[in-house]
């Protein structure tokens, strides 16, 4: 693919926590010029630890009080040589300071603005207050997973899925806006969920409960409609292999390799619906095999004969995997620092532009000085005054 094929592009980011700073990182990643508008007074701006590292890549940093006149008028400097503003404030903040959409789009009628936010921007819960955290309960994924739930508290439940979500989502959206402007040669506003965002990714559920189907037990790892299906324990120190099946040649070469093809002749296992009826009986019988088995070895011996499965691994295990190894996942950025590739490659295994997260700041110069044409007497005096922090 053509490397770097958002070169040119220029994105002036007021986001913080996680949904907004993945996607700019990825816009980034296609050559996109990010600057990151951030405060040196407010304290969640001042951590650059490795959480801000790994999703702020591919940016500039550019301090401005945005409580100033002359710091709102630099803002809006930016923004008319700008294409797209991403913002996750709550709905009261930039208004108050005339930088909604509304206003910027008088300077620049092709600007793109997202503005992201738990629940949208309208609505009787417009100024819900919620992280991602909050709104995985909001919208039923929590019920579907089961809390308290032991898995989910050993990954965080932060990572909060509703974030990286809500991030893919919004890269969609702007490259779908920015076609919209090639096409037009307008702009657009995009009104970004978090929540909907998470719901998204529930229409089977949703289908099946409002069609009166069977609500499914929290907290299983089962993938359904597969039978035997789960994550079953092995022989050793807390080893686990994964395992779903669906068609009935996966059914028999299981049954071949458990040594059990008495319940290949079994009428309740003689399709996958009556399977999955008789899953519980059939997960049972799979745990109780694997209790024995190496948990390297079945799924080496699994996969070779076509039946789904997959170890457990570790994220030790992973940082050695030669699969991922090979294929370049984990990269070194100048500096020495080690991080996760885009995990997309194209034939000559091109990964994406990643350079470090940027210094608090460490970009003052060249936004001041080189996009706004302030020379160093003025800037030392918005230093003094505390418009540029």
């Amino acid at each position: 693919m053509e490397p770097l094929v958002l070169k040119g592009l220029r994105v002036i980011d007021f986001s913080w926590v996680m949904a907004g700073p993945m996607a700019t990182k990825m816009l980034g990643a296609l050559g996109a010029e990010i600057i990151k508008i951030e405060s040196t007074t407010r304290p969640e701006f001042a951590s650059r630890g490795g959480w801000f590292s790994v999703i702020n890549n591919n940016k500039k940093s550019c301090t401005i009080n945005i409580r100033t006149e002359e710091g709102q008028n630099a803002i809006r400097q930016l923004v008319a040589q700008s294409d797209v503003v991403v913002e996750n404030f709550s709905s009261r903040v930039l208004k108050k300071y005339g930088l909604t959409f509304d206003d910027l789009k008088i300077i620049n009628p092709r600007l793109i603005y997202v503005s992201a936010s738990g629940v949208g921007r309208t609505g009787p819960q417009a100024d819900y207050l919620a992280y991602g955290t909050l709104l995985q309960s909001y919208s039923g994924r929590v019920n579907l997973v089961g809390t308290p739930n032991r898995y989910l508290e050993a990954m965080g439940i932060s990572p909060a899925w509703t974030d990286p979500i809500t991030a893919f989502w919004e890269v969609f959206a702007i490259l779908g806006a920015l076609q919209h402007r090639r096409r037009t040669g307008t702009g657009s506003y995009i009104d970004l969920s978090m929540l909907e965002s998470t719901v998204a990714l529930l229409p089977e559920t949703l289908l099946r409960t409002a069609l009166g189907g069977p609500m499914m037990p929290a907290g299983g790892d089962a993938e359904i409609g597969s039978a035997p299906s789960g994550c079953y324990r092995c022989r050793g120190d807390d080893s686990w292999i994964a395992i779903s099946v669906r068609s009935d040649d996966e059914w028999h070469a299981l049954c071949g390799r458990m040594g059990r093809v008495d319940l290949v002749g079994e009428a309740a296992n003689s399709d996958a619906a009556r399977r999955w009826r008789n899953r519980a009986s059939l997960n049972s019988a799979v745990a109780q095999w694997t209790l024995t088995q190496d948990t390297r070895k079945i799924e080496r011996e699994l996969q070779s004969v076509g039946v789904p499965a997959s170890r457990s691994r570790s994220i030790n295990d992973l940082l050695v995997d030669q699969h991922l190894k090979q294929r370049a996942v984990f990269t070194s950025l100048p500096g020495g620092q080690r991080t996760i590739a885009l995990p997309w490659a194209d034939r000559d295994m091109w990964r994406g532009n990643l350079t470090p997260s940027p210094e608090l700041g460490g970009d003052n110069d060249y936004v001041f000085g080189e996009l706004l044409g302030y020379d160093r007497e003025e800037r030392e005096r918005l230093v003094e005054e505390g418009v540029i922090q």
